[in-house]
């Protein structure tokens, strides 16, 4: 369970190494046949996430289609008379997504009955107790079928001649009166509930004027300012052309450098002041302090961890990028006191990406407290943490009182018991793992062969 921005939690899903392999290649297959099922691009309708896919493994285009959406926004609240908008989204969508609407939605989409059929029962048997409904929140392969499953709505409203424009989940109606926008969110909900057992977001959804839906949506001063400091970002970073270790690739000077910094700064300032986080733009900064492994925001994430915690996992890997080796205690101590002193110590979500960040980087913990950290954390996360925390630290000790014990634990916590066994001396490994690499589970022997074959 993942903290949400505005209070509450939203589950988030890690699938085993073999399911996420299968279910990324049937969308793969699949994967025209939803994009073409889809409106059209260039219509500005469904909006997001449109399909790109590139030999690097880029499913979708890096153009977040949010810009289309607030294009197409406003170019239909001013070319016809339009005098009231509805804005709503879908309340818990991808948890609540039917399997068999998917299957339905495959089957619209041109794809084999076969294909959906087999897709339809792989989502059910996800599921522990075998639900009809969700789908993973995280995998890319979601996002596709999520956006097939919605493709049918919006051919309903644009059959029932209403105009419109989506992204992701959220729906916006324009109206040339209220009544009609009445109407509009009417219809919406009852086509959501009759064809898809979905439910709006009430404190989400709303009616608003031509005026309030323009100064709130699309002219908002302060949105304006971020939405020119985003793109004043991302085109710098694409002209500089950054490498993998953050050093750019193109001859810079330093009043560019500190412009950019300056923008990253001034963005992140303001995002700290709102009443609510906004997560999207926060994990947008983050990532791009990052790309270009600047600390000017260090120590302002530092001093605000209870803010940004809807936002960890970004957060992290941000401190990990600019931990360098000669002031990580930094960063470290923060890291520590989340986990053993702060109100979100009990979580395992925080204490995964806590783990997670003293295993990438080992300077930021010593390997006595790393362990014993893994070692008291949620059952969910316990061994796999600290077995891949024995792997980078060398913890021959730790790995060889696991030897017999190592099928007593979960299939993440007995992968990465196997893997950890690069620690041992190398005849001590392939006598263990002589047996292990001959067992009947894909997933386990697979480690234990690519762990024989290291030196």
């Amino acid at each position: 369970m993942v903290p949400k921005h505005v209070g509450g939690y939203r589950s988030a899903t890690q699938t085993d190494p073999v399911d996420s392999l299968l279910l990324l290649a049937m969308v793969y297959e699949m994967a025209p046949q939803i994009e073409g099922f889809r409106i059209p691009v260039d219509i500005k309708i469904s909006c997001a996430y449109r399909l790109e896919i590139e030999s690097n493994g880029q499913f979708f285009s890096k153009d977040s289609g949010w810009g289309d959406f607030q294009e197409k926004s406003k170019e239909l609240v001013d070319d016809f008379l339009c005098t009231h908008v509805v804005c709503t989204d879908v309340s818990d969508f991808y948890n609540q997504i039917s399997h068999h609407r998917v299957q339905n939605s495959l089957g619209s989409a041109q794809v084999a009955e076969n294909r959906s059929h087999v897709l339809e029962r792989f989502l059910s048997n996800l599921n522990a107790l075998h639900h009809s409904r969700g789908i993973p929140v995280g995998p890319t392969s979601s996002i596709l079928l999520a956006e097939c499953a919605l493709a049918d709505v919006d051919n309903y409203l644009m059959r029932r001649q209403f105009k419109h424009t989506r992204y992701v989940d959220d729906f916006r109606i324009f109206c040339d009166s209220e009544e009609e926008a009445v109407k509009a969110l009417h219809e919406l909900s009852d086509y959501l509930f009759k064809s898809h057992r979905l439910s709006l977001q009430p404190s989400k959804t709303r009616v608003l004027s031509h005026d309030e839906f323009k100064s709130r949506e699309l002219h908002d001063p302060e949105k304006m300012e971020q939405d020119k400091k985003t793109r004043f970002i991302s085109n710098m970073i694409e002209e500089w052309g950054f490498g993998p270790y953050g050093a750019p690739q193109a001859n810079i000077d330093e009043v560019e450098q500190d412009a950019i910094r300056e923008s990253i700064v001034e963005l992140f300032d303001e995002l700290l002041q709102l009443p609510v986080l906004p997560l999207g733009l926060t994990r947008y900064v983050l990532r791009r302090a990052g790309a270009i492994r600047s600390r000017a925001i260090l120590q302002r994430s530092l001093d605000n961890v209870d803010k940004l915690i809807p936002a960890l996992r970004d957060l992290i890997i941000y401190w990990c990028k600019v931990a360098d080796k000669k002031r990580p205690e930094q960063i470290g101590e923060r890291l520590k006191w989340i986990i053993q002193d702060s109100k979100f110590r009990s979580l395992p979500y925080v204490q995964y990406w806590i783990l997670s960040a003293f295993e990438s980087n080992p300077t930021l913990c010593d390997s006595t407290t790393a362990i014993a950290l893994a070692e008291d954390s949620d059952p969910q996360i316990r061994d796999r943490m600290a077995a891949l925390l024995a792997r980078k630290h060398g913890i021959v000790d730790w790995v060889r009182s696991r030897k017999e014990t190592w099928l007593n634990t979960s299939a993440w916590g007995q992968r990465a018991i196997i893997w950890s066994s690069s620690a041992l001396p190398k005849n001590e490994r392939m006598h263990w793992l002589k047996s292990i690499a001959n067992y009947p589970v894909l997933s386990i022997r697979s480690v234990a062969k690519a762990s024989m074959a290291m030196k």
